[in-house]
């Protein structure tokens, strides 16, 4: 794979989806005073967005370990695993949302070890100091469990919120930037920048995460 075969098949998406997200701001203006805010439309944008994270982080689990297309469990448990242990720089990125208006890491404490159990069959879990991002811990509550309660005492649907909005796109939008450097970086690829993103970028030198002024 190469710079211009990723682009045309994930971040042309990217673009279509942020297009998506951008039109809700006639409904639903992206300021912090409606981050708690849901919708039906955040919850279907939702769902898109961390569905695409799944397929991207495999496509690049596989990339730098071709061994991976052969895990019957693809999960985000074995491709965190193998993006941790060959491509740890998009955890560490911060990125800017709506000109600045809030600064996030959506990846922070984001790193999986592989361990043998007593029969020698090797499980995966999360390094110590470690968590599961809260926005992929959402959009498996709303995705598998939308009645239920949350323990705020509401239901789950209210997760399909703007500010799980803004963090799951960031995180697909870190992801993929830092691949398509990656890979734009590699001999025989095209180098051109490709930051056409209207919402969001990397945060500035000396910006530090904020979370919604």
């Amino acid at each position: 794979m190469n710079s211009t075969q990723f682009i045309r098949s994930y971040w042309d998406y990217f673009l279509e989806l942020e297009d998506e997200f951008k039109k809700t701001q006639k409904y639903v203006a992206f300021d912090k005073t409606n981050k708690r805010t849901y919708s039906v439309e955040y919850l279907k944008l939702i769902q898109a967005v961390c569905s695409e994270i799944d397929v991207v982080g495999k496509e690049i689990a596989t990339y730098f370990d071709p061994n991976f297309a052969n895990e019957k469990k693809q999960n985000i448990q074995k491709w965190g695993y193998t993006l941790h242990k060959h491509f740890p720089a998009f955890i560490s990125h911060l990125i800017s949302f709506n000109k600045n208006d809030c600064v996030l890491q959506p990846w922070k404490k984001f790193g999986y070890e592989c361990v043998p159990n007593k029969k020698g069959a090797i499980r995966y879990r999360l390094i110590s100091g470690c968590e599961t991002p809260s926005w992929w811990k959402d959009y498996n509550q709303i995705k598998h469990k939308r009645t239920s309660l949350t323990e705020d005492g509401d239901i789950s649907f209210t997760l399909a919120n703007l500010n799980n909005m803004v963090l799951c796109y960031s995180a697909l939008f870190s992801l993929e930037i830092s691949f398509i450097e990656h890979l734009s970086n590699q001999p025989g690829n095209i180098d051109y920048n490709i930051f056409e993103s209207s919402l969001f970028s990397f945060a500035a030198p000396g910006q530090v995460e904020n979370n919604w002024r």
